[in-house]
């Protein structure tokens, strides 16, 4: 799903969540906040979010997956173990009758895709957000996922990766 179809997507759950007379609250993440926010190349197979009321949005998002045959776990909060808390910084994407949709910072999304260092998958994402987060040294970004992460041992890998895309001596 590129920006399009995920703006798409998004239009008809807010859609069907009003003709409900329920609301729903999402915060992106992942490749589809990349994809909305921050790369315009960025396409993702899915939508990670975390979001309120659970049910309700599910439910919602089954029967759109159901519409466009899409698959059942197209919007999901898979996620929500893996962040580091709320996101202060995140910015409104939309706000609808039906449904609220905020964009995590890429300073969240930097420090999340850091901590996971998924070279393959990840690199280029990594490197945007860097840029936009005005991280120039290998120990502005340590420090940045140590300060969203405080209890967690940062691996060795997101120094060497970090230096890497850099084109900075890791040592």
């Amino acid at each position: 799903m590129d920006r399009t179809e995920i703006e798409s997507l998004l239009d008809e759950h807010a859609a069907a969540l009003e003709t409900t007379g329920r609301r729903g609250e999402l915060l992106v993440v992942g490749g589809a906040a990349m994809a909305l926010a921050y790369s315009t190349r960025r396409s993702t197979a899915d939508l990670d979010a975390i979001f309120e009321p659970k049910t309700v949005v599910y439910q919602a998002a089954q029967r759109i997956a159901e519409r466009h045959g899409l698959p059942r776990a197209w919007l999901n909060d898979a996620v929500k173990g893996f962040l580091p808390g709320p996101d202060a910084n995140a910015t409104v994407f939309f706000d609808r009758p039906g449904l609220g949709v905020r964009i995590a910072s890429p300073r969240y999304l930097l420090a999340m895709k850091l901590l996971a260092s998924r070279v393959e998958r990840d690199e280029d994402d990594i490197a945007i957000l860097m840029r936009l987060s005005r991280i120039t040294r290998v120990d502005e970004a340590l420090t940045l996922v140590a300060d969203f992460y405080p209890a967690a041992t940062i691996p060795a890998k997101v120094q060497y990766l970090v230096a890497e895309i850099l084109d900075e001596d890791a040592s």
